[in-house]
């Protein structure tokens, strides 16, 4: 499933994707995307059956300021890119077809856009993701 959701990103037009954690060092290139999980809230009631798992991701998107001429609309088109690979094409935005192993799929509170500092390079934008399935204890992702 997270490699799924990487491979989704990674036809964001001129955005590297990284899974794994922002960090300020990595993000090196003119557009980036980090895919990095939230929280995970465990609900299992035995041992023994499936269990309902709301994993929380983060797609964390920024852009080097210092490479950006208009680096307002540069990220908000970074979202709105991120959201076309998302949803394009999609009857049912919570359940999306390309991710037929996700019960509910949605974008758990507005994004942020998080603004840097002046010694800061990278202004980032941040969407939470919930993303509902049932796992058998013992699966990986």
């Amino acid at each position: 499933m997270i490699q799924t959701i990487i491979d989704r990103l990674k036809t964001v037009e001129g955005a590297t994707v990284r899974e794994g954690f922002y960090a300020q060092g990595v993000a090196k290139d003119k557009q980036f995307i980090f895919l990095q999980p939230f929280s995970d809230d465990f609900k299992a009631i035995n041992g023994i059956n499936s269990y309902r798992d709301d994993l929380m991701l983060q797609v964390v998107a920024g852009i080097t300021v210092d490479k950006a001429t208009t680096p307002t609309a540069d990220l908000v088109n970074l979202v709105r890119a991120i959201r076309t690979v998302f949803y394009k094409n999609e009857r049912t935005v919570e359940k999306l077809s390309w991710l037929p192993s996700v019960i509910s799929f949605k974008e758990f509170e507005p994004c942020k856009y998080i603004m840097p500092e002046a010694h800061e390079k990278h202004a980032l934008a941040v969407l939470t993701l919930s993303l509902v399935t049932t796992v058998k204890f013992g699966d990986s992702l």
